[in-house]
């Protein structure tokens, strides 16, 4: 996983914290429900992403409740400021209408898997149509401008299969249900050393993305004052001993571009 450290402009006077008792309610795409309805194990970044959560919440000085759904229903309640925090978004115009982005805090790189008989097929994202067969994506998730202008082409989503939450996704490989999927590079290669059996069968063939992603605010439901308190408090926190001590649990640092790889 690779995170990187950001020049921060200058704030001249801080936003004070909250005088009113604040409490924040964040998603994950994953949950102990959702993993167990699926017979899969809890992959490590849920563990990861909630200890990223606490860290800004306690510096902001507010409480968290972190839940899991779907990421489709998530996006809808942040919009409508049903809850105040998401992780891993990326930026789009439209995203920025109903989300203030707070801070990166990963470097995602989307990937096309596919499975290893039919790799060689694949030289470009439109080769999908040369398959016999579905790729696994997660609905409403963004996985570059170029998959943005394809997946408009009614030929090219018949070959689409969508998922709600990544355990679902990665349920569909398991079953070989898809011969393929879009995944971020880190997950995939974790979910290789959980599930041995993902990586004799498929291969990474293409990278369609790469881009920071981001914690992000409710603009409905979370004041403008406290967002850019919370934009503060992650700056404050980032790449700090707490951070650094939370992803080296996980193997993880801010200047090693290629610690997912390791």
């Amino acid at each position: 996983m690779l995170l990187i450290l950001l020049p921060l402009s200058e704030v001249a006077v801080a936003t004070p914290a909250p005088s009113e008792p604040c409490h924040l309610t964040a998603h994950l795409n994953e949950s102990p429900e959702t993993a167990k309805a699926e017979g899969l194990t809890l992959p490590r970044w849920y563990d990861l992403h909630q200890r990223i959560l606490r860290l800004l919440t306690d510096e902001a000085g507010c409480t968290l409740e972190v839940v899991g759904s779907p990421w489709p229903r998530s996006l809808n309640l942040l919009k409508s400021g049903d809850i105040d925090l998401m992780l891993t978004v990326s930026y789009t115009e439209e995203r920025n209408q109903f989300a203030e982005f707070l801070g990166v805090h990963y470097m995602e790189e989307s990937v096309l898997v596919i499975d290893k008989q039919y790799a060689s097929r694949i030289r470009k994202l439109t080769d999908i149509g040369l398959l016999p067969g579905f790729v696994g994506v997660l609905r409403d998730a963004y996985y570059g401008e170029e998959f943005e202008q394809v997946k408009a082409d009614p030929d090219f989503q018949q070959y689409l299969l969508y998922a709600n939450t990544l355990t679902q996704k990665l349920n569909m490989l398991k079953r070989q249900r898809v011969l393929g999927s879009v995944e971020d590079k880190t997950q995939f290669i974790e979910w290789n050393r959980q599930y041995p059996e993902l990586a004799q069968r498929y291969q990474i063939v293409l990278t369609l993305h790469r881009a920071p992603v981001y914690i992000v605010a409710s603009r409905q439901g979370v004041s403008p004052q406290l967002r850019q308190h919370l934009k503060e408090s992650w700056a404050k926190v980032y790449g700090s001993p707490e951070h650094l001590a939370i992803l080296a649990e996980f193997g993880w640092s801010l200047d090693e571009s290629d610690t997912a790889a390791k």
